[in-house]
């Protein structure tokens, strides 16, 4: 199968992909064509069909755990494919803005639409922003996780739980201790003893608890430490997020991007090199497999490759496919 990255392949990614096998490809990229109308293949209802096909395609060569990437200058088909991914088992995550022109001087973005202001001209605003939906198959894997492995913090909610029953303590009271609302549903009852949404107590929280487990009880109760038992959550937890998407987010990034767009080259619809960093830094790891089913210059690629990532493209027009392999050099072995 190696034989097969680091190309940019010429022809139809749909069929192209039903030569490769299931989860190949760890983080993939769609920059789908959207002259909606301008060909006979791209009227709306055909376009809709024919994108069912290749999201079905790209989710089956994509990782169970892979991220699905998908930009577009039309928001409302954009909402219509994230519908048909979520179709596929994978769920939405996020809607991201692409804000073109949020860092440029304002006076040279007045110059530059002041003729496009002509009240005898369109009513609309000038669109200066696409959009991008991300999709992880997050809460699916959790499924099949716990199905094939059992609630992965198991060890530790039953320490919990079954130290709670031992000191005939009631949930109610544990909410109490804790400072949460004293009923069943109460923050400690939901999180620290059942399988729904479970977390480790905070140190404080379990010390309360200790020292209301033993009130009566001569220190029986709750004796492994703290420390102990944070080591061993962590442990486990490393085991899990090895299992989920990657997300590697800093906390400085949020759901609207001021990128300036890619200068204008021999393709029409350049992306610039910064959001495929974004997108790939944050959602893919070193080593994975870069793939982009509708290459054109293939940005995602080229950035694939500067971040330590394989990659692979394919890309129906033959002029494009040469102008690419050209741009990247020796990066691509040809087809």
């Amino acid at each position: 199968m190696d034989n097969w990255l680091n190309k940019i392949h010429h022809g139809d990614c749909i069929e192209i992909m039903g030569q490769w096998p299931d989860e190949c490809v760890g983080l993939i990229f769609a920059d789908p064509p959207y002259n909606i109308g301008k060909a006979a293949w791209d009227k709306i209802d055909n376009y809709l069909g024919w994108c069912e096909t290749w999201i079905a395609e790209c989710s089956r060569v994509l990782k169970h755990n892979g991220a699905f990437w998908v930009i577009h200058k039309d928001a409302r088909i954009l909402g219509k494919l994230s519908d048909m991914i979520e179709k596929q088992g994978r769920q939405f995550i996020n809607w991201v803005t692409w804000d073109k022109y949020n860092n440029a001087d304002s006076s040279a973005l007045w110059a530059m639409n002041k003729s496009k202001l002509n009240p005898n001209g369109k009513r609309s605003f000038d669109q200066d922003a696409e959009y991008l939906i991300y999709h992880a198959d997050d809460g699916q894997w959790t499924s099949q996780c716990d199905k094939s492995h059992g609630f992965i913090f198991e060890p530790l909610r039953t320490y919990l739980d079954n130290e709670r029953k031992r000191a005939g303590i009631d949930k109610g009271a544990c909410n109490t201790v804790c400072g949460f609302s004293n009923n069943p549903g109460g923050m400690a009852a939901r999180h620290y003893f059942s399988r729904s949404q479970w977390c480790l107590p905070t140190e404080r929280h379990y010390l309360s608890l200790r020292r209301l487990f033993n009130n009566n009880n001569g220190g029986k109760y709750l004796r492994r430490e703290y420390e102990d038992l944070h080591r061993e959550y962590e442990d486990l937890r490393r085991e899990y997020e090895h299992l989920r998407p990657t997300f590697n987010n800093p906390g400085r990034t949020s759901s609207v991007w001021p990128i300036p767009p890619a200068k204008k080259t021999w393709h029409p619809t350049p992306k610039p090199e910064e959001l495929l960093r974004v997108i790939i830094e944050t959602t893919s790891n070193p080593g994975d497999v870069i793939y982009e089913p509708f290459g054109g210059s293939v940005p995602a690629c080229r950035v694939a490759q500067k971040l330590g990532r394989k990659w692979v493209a394919t890309e129906i027009d033959q002029r494009y496919v040469e102008l690419a392999r050209e741009e990247v050099g020796q990066m691509a072995l040809f087809v």
